[in-house]
């Protein structure tokens, strides 16, 4: 995985720089706010990670060197947008579990982000042209998502949740004087985002069932059913996964975008490799549940000897 190990020393960096920031904010939000972070610190165990967010513009520097303290910049500032915009997403899935304190402290964070890319781009810079795309991008798709079937009609937009991540593509193409490459950039980032989203959906569909959230694997599953008026039940999706094999057509959905990646990202390998393991990560959770589901079809008692070498290795 040498699109993280690479890196490790630099994303400590970042996260002590991101935490210094934000101990300069007001007394009473301090504290939230260092919290909050901590848990997306990436070489620390049992937290979020969002190795995206942090590590894009390092990947694209390997390609595209640029001034090392301005890489480090847009790595801290991509840490203050994935903290805003985190906490605007729970506000809005999860309003009245929110506390008051939630979009001030929101506020506080999102004005360090954009202090970092003032000092990097002047108002007059194009930089700011892309920073209105991408959050025209991310309002519509997290508005939108339960009124249009993205995953099904329009695939980018479940990227678009994430668009501001891009900021990394555009602030690092203006810098090295290499803008006409930020639209390729900007297509294979979001078959990146797409893939990440289907694996965010693999792993929550229960609770996105429940709280009514947009779900990509739920979207297969519904259309698989032909279900225009209602989504499916639990037992629906639980029959469509573990019998009839609908996570093995998901997982190579995403390999149809580790294809297409392959013909526009040639030029950054690391980004191409962390999708790739993104691929077998799905691919792996797709196997097992067919070796499960043979084991069961070939007999109880083989499944449970399975299960048992299983644990006891």
């Amino acid at each position: 995985m040498m699109w993280l190990t690479r890196f490790e020393g630099d994303l400590g960096l970042i996260f002590s720089r991101a935490e210094s920031i934000l101990a300069t904010i007001p007394e009473e939000f301090r504290n939230p706010t260092l919290s909050y972070l901590d848990k997306f610190h990436p070489l620390k165990e049992h937290r979020s990670k969002n190795y995206i967010c942090y590590l894009l513009p390092y990947w694209l520097n390997e390609e595209v060197p640029i001034d090392p303290d301005h890489v480090h910049q847009i790595s801290t500032a991509n840490i203050m947008g994935m903290l805003y915009y985190h906490l605007i997403d729970e506000t809005m899935d999860n309003p009245s579990l929110i506390s008051r304190s939630q979009l001030p402290l929101a506020q506080l964070i999102h004005s360090e982000f954009i202090k970092i890319y003032s000092a990097l781009f002047p108002s007059s810079s194009p930089f700011w042209t892309y920073y209105d795309k991408y959050i025209g991008e991310w309002a519509v798709a997290v508005t939108y998502e339960n009124e249009q079937d993205f995953f099904q009609v329009n695939p980018a937009r479940i990227a678009h949740r994430a668009a501001p991540v891009k900021l990394s593509v555009a602030a690092m193409m203006l810098l090295s004087g290499q803008e006409t490459r930020i639209p390729q950039l900007e297509e294979a980032v979001d078959l990146v985002l797409i893939t990440l989203q289907m694996i965010d959906d693999w792993q929550d569909w229960e609770k996105d069932l429940i709280e009514g959230s947009y779900n990509c694997l739920l979207s297969m599953v519904q259309a698989d059913l032909h279900l225009s008026d209602r989504r499916p039940t639990v037992e629906e999706i639980k029959q469509a996964v573990y019998v009839e094999g609908c996570l093995i057509r998901y997982s190579e959905r995403a390999d149809v975008h580790h294809r297409t990646l392959s013909y526009t990202s040639t030029s950054f390998p690391l980004l191409y490799e962390f999708h790739a393991y993104l691929c077998d990560q799905l691919e792996e959770i797709a196997q097992q549940i067919e070796r499960d589901r043979s084991l069961l079809q070939r007999g109880g008692l083989e499944y449970l000897l399975s299960q048992q070498l299983t644990k006891s290795k």
